[in-house]
């Protein structure tokens, strides 16, 4: 099995499984982090592919490269952005002061 294989399989189970909850999300927080994740990756992972640190199989990538790093190196990423803010808002998210912790029901 390649990465681009497993990072599809992957990639597609997450957008599924988290979907319902980034749609109820603003959109812009969300670019915004996936762009500034991405550009963070494509610099490191350059890095430490150029300095060695890191190597490939060349049989089990694609050979799309960023230009150094291969593109399948975006899939933890990306699956970042979409797990991490849908984790956050199922544990509850950002609550005020003042809101209990079990939501905004009334308890009696």
């Amino acid at each position: 099995m390649t990465y681009v294989v497993l990072s599809v399989a992957v990639l597609a189970l997450l957008v599924l499984a988290t979907a319902p909850v980034l749609k109820a999300l603003p959109s812009r927080p969300l670019l915004l982090t996936a762009a500034v994740l991405l550009t963070l990756t494509v610099v490191f992972d350059n890095v430490i592919v150029g300095t060695g640190i890191v190597d490939y199989d060349e049989a089990l990538i694609s050979g799309v490269r960023m230009p150094i790093a291969p593109i399948e190196d975006l899939a933890y990423a990306i699956g970042a952005v979409l797990l991490v803010p849908t984790v956050w808002e199922l544990l509850g998210g950002r609550r005020r002061a003042s809101e209990p912790a079990g939501g905004t029901e009334d308890v009696a």
